[in-house]
């Protein structure tokens, strides 16, 4: 039995969430995989958050990417909330709560993110977040 698009996209975060990446990218990913937190080639994104701003390719990029956001925050909530399957592309909302490991700021978002598919398999997609929140609890307190 073939699963929906959405269906893939939905075990790609299942199985991301319970730390299974080599098995989520082994069944759900696609070799050309590429993902995008906010926007691509953004200076400034980038000053304000290290895994913002840039196109992180294939499996090693998008562990970079995972790696650098969870040693920075602690995932307090992370809820996909409704998929949306759209032929060659699936949008997922959610919500998210983390709280900054140094700081203990909580970022809490509404989070939409755009997920490209190709032959069955996510070839890679994009995370739209509140970034500016993000930021903000990565941001020490200056005396």
């Amino acid at each position: 039995m073939t699963q929906s698009n959405a269906e893939v996209v939905q075990k790609f975060l299942e199985a991301q969430y319970a730390g299974e990446l080599d098995r989520a990218f082994q069944s759900y990913a696609h070799p050309n995989f590429q993902w995008i937190v906010s926007s691509s080639n953004n200076d400034s994104l980038r000053a304000a958050i290290p895994w913002a701003g840039y196109t992180h390719k294939g499996r090693e990029g998008y562990i970079r990417l995972v790696t650098l956001l969870f040693s920075e925050f602690e995932a307090l909530e992370f809820e996909p909330s409704r998929y949306t399957d759209a032929g060659d592309r699936v949008f997922v909302e959610g919500h998210f709560t983390f709280r900054h490991r140094q700081t203990g700021k909580i970022a809490d978002s509404d989070w939409v993110a755009r997920v490209d598919m190709e032959d069955g398999r996510i070839s890679g997609g994009q995370f739209y977040e509140n970034t500016s929140g993000v930021a903000a609890a990565r941001q020490t307190v200056s005396s």
